[in-house]
This record gives structure tokens, sequence and C-alpha cells, in this order.
């Protein structure tokens, strides 16, 4: 798994990078990364082992961004200064690494260092701070005004944040910080893409419709940890409504060969409903 999740974070490194690069209108480029990407998060079955996908902080704010979206600070999950329990901070460390990655696609500064130092942080409190020492620190001061360096820096400590936990046998919380990335991402989805595109949008469902499934999947190996009750059900409520979603693929949609009809206002209510009894819960 931590072979997989190195790969995958590479993977999404380098997509990060073109998205940025010259040559085509940003419309068309993320366009092309949609119908690209659609067809990569289904689970895939190899000769030995069940390979799965997982989101990571820089695939949504990346593709807002490259869509021209409007960045929207009220979308931040508000950074707290009160200690949370060892999981609940597990879960943090997701989030605000995706408000990390929002804020610096978006070359907010003064934001980008606030979720920055959340994130280092939580992380010598979670342990790894050994790992995420200056150096990240004086790369991040560097590159704070180059949005595509400063991606790579954030997959960089993700992937550090999780060999880290792999390495002392504690791969458990290490999904629960994606559990965290994936349920902010949603939100973003949520109050950024809905009503700026809807081919993002679409693409977007589809692709955490996928996540999810895998993330309970990996999830499902560990006890949940009982101080993350509300948050691990109000996630689960958001996959089942995903589910529950006939959603079409891009080249579904942009081929007219599906339609949106089947996803209804009330699935998306209930998920608008339950991010926010998420994001409430774990600030509590």
């Amino acid at each position: 798994m931590s072979r997989l999740l190195s790969t995958y974070l590479i993977m999404a490194a380098l997509a990060f990078v073109q998205l940025g690069c010259d040559g085509e209108s940003r419309t068309s480029q993320a366009d092309k990364n949609l119908d690209a990407t659609s067809e990569v998060v289904e689970p895939k079955s190899t000769g030995t082992a069940r390979v799965v996908t997982l989101p990571t902080p820089m695939q949504i704010p990346a593709l807002l961004k490259n869509t021209k979206a409007t960045y929207s600070a009220s979308s931040l999950l508000p950074i707290i200064s009160d200690d949370k329990s060892y999981y609940q901070s597990g879960v943090l460390f997701g989030m605000y690494m995706l408000d990390l990655a929002y804020s610096g696609s978006f070359t907010h500064q003064q934001a980008s260092r606030n979720y920055f130092r959340a994130c280092k942080r939580i992380g010598d409190d979670l342990g790894l701070g050994v790992r995420i020492s200056e150096k990240y620190v004086d790369r991040f001061e560097r590159n704070i005004a180059r949005p595509d360096s400063l991606g790579r820096i954030v997959l960089e400590m993700y992937d550090v944040g999780h060999k880290v936990l792999i390495d002392q046998n504690k791969e458990g919380l290490g999904f629960l910080m994606v559990l965290g990335c994936y349920m902010e991402g949603m939100n973003l989805i949520m109050t950024q893409a809905r009503d700026h595109d809807l081919i993002l949008f679409v693409h977007l469902l589809h692709q955490q419709k996928n996540y999810g499934i895998n993330l309970v999947s990996m999830l499902d190996q560990y006890e949940t940890p009982s101080e993350i009750n509300a948050e691990y059900d109000a996630f689960l409520k958001v996959v089942d409504a995903l589910n529950t979603m006939d959603i079409p693929s891009v080249y579904e949609l942009k081929s007219g060969k599906r339609t949106i009809a089947g996803m209804q206002e009330k699935n998306l209510q209930e998920i608008k409903d339950n991010l926010e009894s998420f994001r409430t819960s774990i600030l509590i």
C-alpha cells in the first residue's frame, strides 16, 4: 500500500504541473484532464492484489483554478488552536492540507501560510515533525508565490505523512488523513464547483463516488475510534448519497448519451447537510 500511495501521489503531482503549463487555454487543458482522469478512479484488479486509488489534496484545487473558478475564503475550514484527540488531529491534518492546496493554488499567500503552519503543528503532534522538517518550511517560503512548486511541496508533505505512519504501523491513521482530505474536497465541490462549471461538477462527483467506495473499503479494515464516530457516520452518509445518484461520466454527458436527471436535489442536499455536520463536529 505504501508503494501504491507513493506512486499515485507522484502521478497526481505530474498532473498538477501539467495543469499549469502554457500552450493551450486553461479551459481546454482542464477539459482534457477531466476526460483523461474520468477513467482512473475505479478499483483495478491485478494478478496478486486489489489496487485502489484515493484522493490527494491537489486534484480539486488545481481543477478549480484551471477552470477559472473564483476563490472563496468562506469555503476554508477555520483553523483552531485547541488540542484535539490523536485521531481527530489526523482528520484535521487532511482537511487543512486540502485548504492549504486550495489557497496555494490561488496564490493567497497569507492563508497559505496559516494552513501550512496548522499542518506543521498537527504534524508535529502526530509525530511527523522529524520528517516535516525545516527544509519544508524553507521551501514553502521560497515558493509561496509559485502554485506549481507549492503544489509539489503539498503532495510531498502528504506523502511523508503516510510513509511515517506506515513505518510506525499506524497506517489506519494515514487513512483518517485521507478521510479529512476527501470530505474537505467534497466541501469545495459543493460550494465552488456546483455553480461554477457543470461538467467539472459532474466529473468531481463521479470521481468522489469511486474514491468514497475505495476509502470505505480501506477504513473498514480498522476499528473506528470512538471520538470520530460522528464524523465517520457523516462520511458514510455522503458516500451513500453519492451511490444513490446515477452520475454520468464526463464523456457520457458531453456526448449526449446521458443526462444529469439521475442527480436528484434531495441527494445533493443530503451531501451538503452531512458535510456541514462533519465540519462542525470535527471543530468541537
